[in-house]
């Protein structure tokens, strides 16, 4: 293979690519397109030359020119250096390999076609074995899987399938469901805590799960200073009566505890091995095969406590700059299927899902300037109007935002707004000229998103510099100290009252992080009272005030919800989308085809 690639950047190097025509080269650009001294390349050349790739004529005396002569069918040969990368799991080669700029169009569109049947579902055999494969393609890049870290959806979904918490929440039943934990009772002051864990749960390098695991899971966010840090700071100690049981004593009572012992930063950890984020170990019903910077592998766990899961690997590729495939995420391959492409599409269903959690703008107060003008801020939220927006870039699957929630949003009046509007706000405001600095995240929709912004503030006079972050950036306290507002998003969990909790408490949220020392005291003022209500109707009731006041003061302005669409063929099985759209992986099969006699 390594051969192959050598031969691939020579061909990257060439102007002409058609096999059987001669080119003029010097043997010096040989040396500099393979890196490597002209007696290697004399030595590399003539092995070419016996494997039948090229040939070669070296120019004798002066005026004469060395020529090239590709002899091989470069298309035949493209396409298995594709096969070959694939096969052996090199994702971000393959994918520079598809996109780079000197593959002619015909072995590119190949090239696609390729790629695009790696997805969906996949069988394959492994020793005589039959496995269901499922391959997902992402445009983005990963972020961090670590528990104590994570801060986006679809990690947190991954999280999911690798971890397991004491108990999890129903959204269904608004309760909560054992997990590792089977039982539990609290003291009637609501100060000491108990859990009866599951006996025999193996973790994924072998061992058996016990109240240690959660002690130090619960010391881990200590020590590392998590975002996820306020959901344990009620913790006075922990009890280990026995392997199977723990006890947390609170400092004060907390009817809010078994919320946060559910959240996803208190995914139980084994304390006997150091974490590894290449190769984090869970109880989930999938574990950790591979995890790079190209590709994430999950294979089936045989010793789960709980019904092993139907599919047997779940790969997601890394795949920038290509097409969303959310067609695609959840297809089947023509064999599994039974049909041929065209009839596979026709037969496909729809997946719609409505996110909870919507995209805002917020300004911020950590940072002067202009942004701390309410008329300034007054004519920022006319100008990014949510029905202007949509229309205007025709996104047919969102719809406008009054609110984190979308059906507190679907009780509110939406209307366009005018440029006679804003620039009244705007002479209301101390703006003289300056230019401000937009952040927001990564891929085309926001690009769009951005640059359409951009344009209504140069319409009005308003200078913006937008500028693109990725996750590392948006993690980091480089938007704290350069932005003057984010343009981002937030996606709560299946636990909708915690998630807009967290996103007042969460130390990585735009919104935490942009709130001034003063604004952050009146926010952990409110905070404090709402976690402090025993009753779920009165913390949802505060929390929309909360949200009211934000609204009101225009710390942010919403913009929109999203409902998801995703493709299934109808032979698909087991489809349970979580909070975050996704499909879980555990429970889907693929009911075969069966011909009747």
């Amino acid at each position: 293979m390594k051969s192959n690639q050598h031969f691939m950047q020579l061909l990257f190097g060439l102007t002409e690519w058609e096999s059987g025509k001669e080119q003029t080269i010097r043997i010096q650009d040989l040396a500099e397109l393979l890196c490597c001294t002209l007696r290697n390349v004399k030595l590399i050349l003539r092995k070419w030359e016996k494997e039948g790739l090229l040939r070669w004529k070296a120019g004798v005396g002066r005026g004469n020119h060395s020529t090239l002569t590709i002899m091989c069918d470069i298309g035949s040969f493209v396409t298995d250096t594709f096969h070959t990368l694939l096969r052996e799991g090199k994702v971000k080669e393959a994918v520079e390999l598809l996109q780079h700029k000197n593959v002619p169009v015909q072995i590119k569109l190949q090239l696609q076609a390729i790629w695009d049947s790696q997805f969906g579902f996949v069988a394959e055999r492994d020793k005589n074995q039959h496995l269901d494969v499922l391959r997902i393609p992402r445009n983005r890049a990963f972020s961090t899987i670590d528990p104590a870290f994570v801060a986006v959806s679809a990690e947190s979904h991954f999280i999911r399938q690798i971890c397991h918490t004491l108990v999890m929440y129903d959204p269904a039943t608004e309760d909560f469901i054992p997990q590792l934990a089977h039982d539990w009772e609290s003291s009637e002051d609501l100060t000491v805590w108990t859990f009866y864990l599951r006996k025999k749960v193996r973790f994924h390098h072998g061992r058996i799960f016990t109240g240690a695991d959660v002690v130090h899971t619960v010391e881990r966010l200590i020590e590392l200073d998590s975002p996820f840090c306020w959901q344990v700071e009620d913790i006075e100690s922990m009890e280990l009566p026995n392997d199977q049981t723990i006890l947390f004593h609170l400092r004060k009572p907390n009817g809010f505890f078994l919320h946060l012992i559910a959240s996803i930063g208190l995914s139980i950890l084994p304390c006997d091995v150091p974490f590894s984020e290449q190769g984090i170990i869970g109880t989930g019903p999938f574990r950790m095969i591979e995890f790079t910077e190209s590709r994430l592998v999950l294979g089936a766990f045989e010793e789960y406590y709980r019904e092993r899961a139907l599919l047997d690997r779940v790969e997601i590729w890394r795949a920038p700059g290509t097409t969303s495939y959310a067609e695609l995420r959840y297809q089947l391959t023509e064999m599994e299927a039974g049909t041929d492409s065209v009839e596979q599409s026709e037969n496909s269903k729809d997946l719609e899902f409505q996110e909870q959690g919507c995209h805002y703008l917020n300004f911020n107060f950590r940072k002067p300037g202009i942004h701390h003008d309410f008329a300034f801020r007054q004519a920022i939220k006319q100008l990014i109007n949510p029905v202007e927006m949509i229309r205007d870039l025709g996104k047919v699957r969102f719809s406008p935002a009054g609110s984190f929630l979308p059906e507190r949003s679907r009780m509110m009046d939406f209307e366009a707004s005018s440029l006679e509007e804003v620039h009244g706000w705007l002479k209301q405001s101390a703006y003289q000229g300056e230019t401000l600095t937009l952040f927001y995240g990564e891929g085309k929709k926001c690009d769009d998103e951005a640059d359409w912004f951009k344009q209504r503030c140069e319409r009005i006079g308003i200078s913006l510099q937008v500028m693109s972050i990725n996750k590392a950036e948006f993690l980091s306290d480089y938007p704290d100290r350069c932005a003057d507002m984010a343009m981002m998003g937030e996606v709560l969990q299946r636990d909708v009252e915690l998630g807009l909790i967290e996103i007042y408490k969460n130390t990585c949220t735009m919104v935490y992080r942009f709130l001034d020392d003063e604004r952050r005291a009146i926010v952990d003022q409110r905070m404090t009272e709402i976690l402090g209500l025993a009753d779920r109707q009165r913390r949802m009731k505060a929390l929309e005030k909360m949200e009211d006041m934000l609204r009101e003061e225009l710390w942010l302005t919403f913009i929109y919800h999203v409902k998801r669409r995703d493709r299934y063929h109808p032979a698909l099985q087991g489809i349970a989308v979580d909070s975050f759209g996704w499909i879980d992986f555990s429970r889907l099969w693929v009911k075969p085809f069966v011909t009747s006699l």
